[in-house]
């Protein structure tokens, strides 16, 4: 913190030498530059005087100075990219403040729907965004992704207001929560359509497999339009990749960096190659023996390395041909980074019954785990279109992007129970091996018309084909044990020598989603009287077919007591020799979507309102590989719903909107959800539901908006939510220890948000807060005596991943005359329910969050940058509780603060992540 104090007081000091600066003598001239269309500030143009030879640069809110010598008639010249450049003669004699509007060049070419590609990925070009959209959006530039501290979406999604991430293993953002909705009430967009996910198990796209430097901006819905899928309960993501430009467009970079954890402890690596990427099964067919030796032990083989630094780069290019009918833009981005982090994790299983009381928490097993992950992130995008004329536009549109994880796992985990643990350093010790590669990849093809068929009549049509893989080949383990004792007759504890465990396994996953759709809308557009109106109907059709493959081999020591040396000294047999050929796990699916809608826009005097209906009907169907005699082995669900909304604008003024919406929107169960599978986990059993029903519900939003400035915002803004049946994954079974997803009834979720952006000269503070409260009562488990409770108790909490208070503020600071910009980003995440118990008050909660990043850029030569990025700056521990005492343990427990009313479950510390690199850019 005291780090993040000082870089405060370093802006702070900025400010008041900058103050200090401006007291300066002579005869001062100050004016503002915009965009003669939009009024959009023009950062960076260039402002010149003649005669004598003085320049200076607009600052964030577009202002401009001069201090003259003297009174006197100056000559000025004023230049920005993309603009028509413009003179001007004054005569000054005093303090004078001027006025200047620049007209964009394009803006004198007569083909229609022509934009400069530079106002896409600006500031005030998204602000523009969001004041003129329909529904309530927020919106995040290519300009400011550039300048964060961010190298994928998902860590970019965690400055919006309303939004949180949750984190995957190597401490990256991978998936977006949208105003307390978890991540499965929320879909993922690529310019426009949605995507199927990789995840085996989720409807969810794991946002971390899109590289940032490959959009040209993100919008984020917070309500829908009829025209928009209905199921998001949360919000939508749309990344709108970057477009064909109007004239050349050449953006690269590549760096550098290191993970302070590799530098602190090294990287444990192992040998992907050597993972026979197809199991036995797959390789030989159903009727093969599998063999010992057909399971290899090299990718548990893990080496020590003390040198593995990042490298990243990335390529945009592109431009129109052919008299500016064809545009073209290709981007390509490739990331490598290592990561290393430390965990400590405590297990489930800590409810233990008591004699004439109810059970208490137990610590059984403290694990601390060293983990090493190295991800590769490969982006290729592919936009381009042709304008036949100005009726008429074709575009064609192709992303590829890839997510490859090696991650290795080493675990020390120390018994806390039992009559030989007599305190820290002593009892039962075993130590495990786990290597685990990840192959997901995304594959979005899309072909596109835009048709004005007659004046006031168009027709749009999409068409896409989608392909998620998700691939987990040879998921590897071993395990073995020691023990520390003290026999009393000596007080250092000595250990007995290692032995190997029973059983390991060895599991093959793979799973692919294709997605086949079709859109089509027809709107016209006319006035009825002084009333202007767009009727827009339309609908769309999806095909989606799930293929999931599952293998898990048994390997097995036969019961004898074999030493622990390395991997490569003891034997094993094959328990199932012959795979899991019969299994829930393995299924294929198809879900059908249809949809169709109508929409009116009209607006009234300062009333813009968007309102209509939406139809949406869905049919899945599942076979799976399990025996024709167990129950469940095929089914299938249909349903449909009926979709209202209204979106109301009343337009203040050119800079004010008052907002109020109304939608209903759904959630659907995954294929995972209902088929009656399952997966033993590492703490417990997953199962399915096939009595699961899809959410529904009722939103409600108000939101004020002032745009002061073209770069400037304050909003103010509440929502309400209606769910019922919402769908959230508790504990079942005899023993509750089978995690399965369940409806817990009605939900209610309700917050506000503010966000607040504005400019000084060269300085910027970029702020939003929002406060979420939702609420959901279930039965949760209690024992009493040693017996259930007859009448098992309610308890009320939040949805699960639900934080009741997030928070973003940024500081930046930008010289365009020397080419510097710097921003120091803060971000809070409050407490949230991270897992959900079935035991009563024993849920698990993430402590509120605090991480500090930090962004810098100095510009030179015209065309290149040198740039800083440092991400988690303070090291801040990502921590996880359980709001109880631990009462059950006779010995001290590891990990644990003695008295305390809270019990630590999970820690992890990321270290801090630092890149250097060079940009050239020619706009």
């Amino acid at each position: 913190m005291k780090k993040g104090l000082l870089l405060i007081q370093f802006f702070s000091m900025f400010l008041c030498l900058s103050s200090q600066a401006q007291q300066a003598n002579g005869i001062v001239v100050k004016g503002t530059i915009l965009d003669a269309i939009n009024k959009d500030q023009l950062v960076g143009a260039t402002i010149q005087i003649i005669n004598p030879k003085l320049s200076t640069s607009a600052r964030l809110d577009g202002t401009f100075s001069f201090n003259l010598p003297k009174a006197g008639t100056y000559t000025m010249h004023f230049h920005y990219v993309g603009y028509v450049d413009k003179d001007t003669t004054l005569e000054i004699n005093s303090f004078k403040r001027i006025h200047i509007l620049l007209r964009p060049a394009y803006s004198e070419l007569k083909t229609v729907s022509i934009s400069d590609k530079q106002s896409r990925e600006t500031e005030s070009s998204a602000k523009r965004t969001e004041q003129l959209s329909a529904n309530m959006l927020n919106v995040v530039s290519a300009k400011a992704i550039q300048l964060s501290p961010d190298i994928t979406v998902a860590n970019v999604l965690q400055r919006v207001s309303g939004v949180s991430v949750e984190r995957s293993g190597s401490g990256d953002g991978r998936y977006a929560i949208i105003r307390g909705m978890d991540k499965r009430y929320n879909y993922t967009l690529v310019n426009g359509i949605k995507i199927p996910s990789p995840d085996s198990k989720n409807r969810y796209v794991p946002l971390d497999i899109f590289p940032s430097d490959l959009v040209e901006r993100i919008e984020i819905s917070k309500t829908l339009t009829p025209d928009m899928e209905a199921d998001a309960i949360g919000g939508a993501v749309n990344m709108v990749m970057k477009n064909a430009p109007e004239r050349f467009y050449f953006n690269a970079s590549i760096s550098t960096g290191f993970n302070q954890n590799v530098a602190d402890y090294g990287f444990n690596a192992f040998p992907v190659n050597a993972i026979n990427k197809q199991s036995p099964y797959e390789q030989n067919g159903a009727a093969y023996i599998a063999k010992p030796a057909d399971f290899t032990r090299d990718n548990l083989n893990y080496t020590n390395k003390k040198v593995t630094p990042n490298a990243i780069a990335n390529l945009s290019i592109g431009n129109r041909f052919f008299d500016k009918k064809l545009g073209v833009m290709l981007g390509g981005s490739y990331q490598n980074t290592y990561r290393t982090y430390k965990n400590i994790f405590v297990p489930g299983d800590q409810y233990i019954d008591k004699t004439n009381a109810v059970g208490v928490l137990q610590i059984k097993h403290a694990n601390f785990r060293d983990y090493s992950t190295q991800v590769t992130r490969i982006g290729l995008n592919l936009k381009s279109d042709y304008r036949f004329n100005e009726n008429n536009t074709i575009g064609a549109y192709a992303l590829y992007t890839i997510l490859d994880d090696a991650q290795s796992r080493l675990t020390r985990d120390t018994i806390q129970t039992g009559s030989t643990r007599a305190g820290y350093g002593t009892g039962q010790t075993w130590y495990y091996g786990r290597s685990k590669y990840q192959h997901q990849s995304i594959l979005n093809t899309t072909l596109d018309g835009k048709h004005t068929l007659m004046p006031g009549l168009k027709f749009n049509w999409t068409g896409a084909y989608s392909l998620a893989e998700n691939n987990i080949p040879d998921l590897a383990e071993y395990q073995y044990n020691t023990g520390f004792f003290a026999d009393g007759t000596n007080p250092t504890p000595y250990q007995h020598g290692n032995t190997l465990d029973a059983t390991m396994h060895r599991v093959w996953q793979d799973n692919t989603d294709k997605d086949l759709s079709g859109y089509a809308n027809l709107a016209f557009t006319n006035k009825l009287r002084d009333i202007p109106y767009t009727i827009t109907v339309g609908g769309m059709y999806r095909d989606k077919q799930r293929d999931n493959k599952y293998q898990d081999y048994r390997l097995n020591t036969d019961g004898t007591a074999q030493p622990w040396i390395d991997i490569y000294h003891y034997s094993w047999s094959v328990n199932n020799a012959n795979g899991s050929p019969a299994n829930f796990n393995t299924y294929r699916a198809t879900e059908d979507v249809s949809a169709g809608f109508g929409m009116i826009k009209f607006k009234i005097r300062k009333l813009e309102t968007v309102a209509g209906a939406r139809l949406e009907n869905t049919s899945l169907s599942y076979e799976s590989d399990a025996l024709e005699t167990q129950v469940g082995k095929r089914g299938s669900i249909s349903y449909s719903d009926i979709l209202p909304s209204v979106n109301f604008k009343y337009i203040l003024n050119e800079k004010n909107n008052l907002r109020l919406s109304y939608f209903a929107s759904i959630n659907r169960p995954t294929f995972y959800e209902i088929v009656p599978g399952g997966n033993v986990g590492d703490e417990y059993s997953e199962t399915g539901n096939v009595l699961i029903k899809h959410a529904t519900a009722d939103n409600f939003d108000l939101r004020y908006e002032l745009f002061p400035k073209a770069n400037e915002q304050i909003l103010i803004g509440a929502f309400y939510k209606k769910i019922y049946n919402p769908i959230e994954y508790g504990f079942t079974g005899v023993k509750f220890d089978t995690y399965s997803p369940q409806n817990f009834g009605d939900a209610t979720n309700y917050g506000i948000e503010v966000v607040f952006e504005k400019y000084m000269g060269n300085f910027g503070l970029r702020a939003n807060y929002t406060y979420t409260n939702s609420s959901i009562t279930t039965t949760k488990f209690q024992t009493f005596n040693n017996q259930t409770v007859a009448q098992l108790p309610l308890q009320t909490r939040p949805l699960q991943g639900q934080s009741a208070n997030i928070a973003n503020a940024a500081l930046l600071y930008k010289n365009t005359k020397k080419g510097i910009d710097v921003q120091i980003a803060w971000q809070f995440t409050g407490e949230r329910i991270a897992l959900v118990s079935p035991v009563y008050e024993f849920d698990q909660w993430q402590k509120g969050l605090n991480t500090f990043d930090l962004s810098a850029e100095k510009r030179f030569k015209k065309h290149f940058a040198i740039f800083v990025k440092v991400q988690n700056l303070l090291n801040t521990p990502d921590e996880i509780y359980i709001k109880q005492p631990t009462t059950g343990n006779a010995a001290p427990v590891s990990y644990q603060v003695p008295g305390s009313s809270q019990t630590l479950a999970s820690k992890s510390l990321y270290g801090q992540n630092y890149q250097l690199g060079l940009r050239y850019s020619l706009q």
